[in-house]
């Protein structure tokens, strides 16, 4: 009868060593996730992403919050959306594979922890806080955790916006411009994270006119196309006719001290904005978006 229990004893002890030696195989066999980072960051969210672990039937995906790391999701795709974030302010987050085995969950190593951050929110309330002849102060509405703010003054002889001040208070002076001249701005705040800038979505654009009269020009610089060509340029762009839109606006202005035909309609559920050079005729920038 003890013979018969010792052999059974030490049947039991060789199918828990074998069952023992399964399991640990079986979690080695799972890789550690790789190549983790992130990308589309948002004000509110973070998109991650990563490489596929062979095996995998899928991942848990962590955050460090509150001092601790807690699962935030499981998926079976190599990316994950963190989302319901808070603007302006850096995460932790790290993954491991798992698979299935008998419903029960075996576990990889943890990837690497990634550090991120979330893009401060738009800037709003940009305008006019004084001007001179040749120069204009902007303020704006403060933004949380954002580390500065960055203004851009548009170029009309490039069609694009310029970065001129970065400052990390709510004002900021732009000079070297010219008399009686419209110019635009826009605003946008950034928060800085081990020398890595986030940044957010640019304001609303302002437009501001410099105090005095546009300095005189020769003749043969202010001669221009006329309303009727600028308008026909920015339409043949579009490919419409003039009876196809709605509330046409042909108007000539001065931008950067140069002159410029601002042509606006809207046709369908689109508006257009076209800046044309009055001088040469060449269209500067266009600008297509939905009501």
């Amino acid at each position: 009868m003890k013979k018969v229990f010792r052999n059974l004893l030490t049947l039991m002890l060789v199918i828990l060593t074998a069952f023992s030696v399964v399991t640990v195989a079986s979690a080695a066999s799972i890789g550690k996730v790789t190549s983790l980072q992130a990308y589309n960051i948002d004000d509110d969210e973070i998109n991650l992403k990563w490489k596929k672990v062979s095996g995998a039937d899928g991942y848990q995906v962590y955050m460090y919050k509150n001092k601790a790391w807690k699962s935030i999701g499981t998926t079976k795709k190599t990316s994950f959306e963190a989302d319901d974030l808070v603007s302006a302010k850096q995460y932790k987050f790290k993954v491991r594979a798992y698979e299935l085995n008998s419903g029960k969950k075996t576990y990889g190593a943890y990837s690497s922890v990634l550090k991120s951050a979330t893009k401060p929110d738009q800037v709003e309330n940009v305008r006019l806080s004084s001007k001179t002849k040749t120069s204009v102060t902007l303020k704006w509405a403060k933004e949380k955790r954002a580390t500065g703010y960055q203004v851009y003054m548009y170029n009309a002889e490039t069609g694009k916006f310029v970065r001129k001040a970065t400052v990390t208070g709510l004002t900021a002076t732009v000079r070297g411009l010219k008399a009686g001249t419209s110019y635009r701005f826009k605003v946008r705040a950034y928060f800085k994270v081990d020398s890595k800038n986030y940044y957010g979505e640019f304001s609303d654009v302002i437009s501001v006119k410099t105090k005095g009269t546009t300095a005189s020009v020769s003749k043969a610089s202010t001669s221009v196309i006329g309303n009727t060509k600028a308008g026909n340029i920015a339409l043949k762009n579009a490919g419409l006719k003039k009876s196809q839109v709605r509330d046409f606006e042909c108007k000539l202005d001065t931008e950067n001290g140069i002159r410029i035909y601002e042509v606006e309609f809207e046709y369908g559920q689109y508006d257009y904005e076209y800046d044309i050079n009055a001088t040469t005729g060449k269209i500067i920038s266009v600008e297509k978006s939905r009501d």
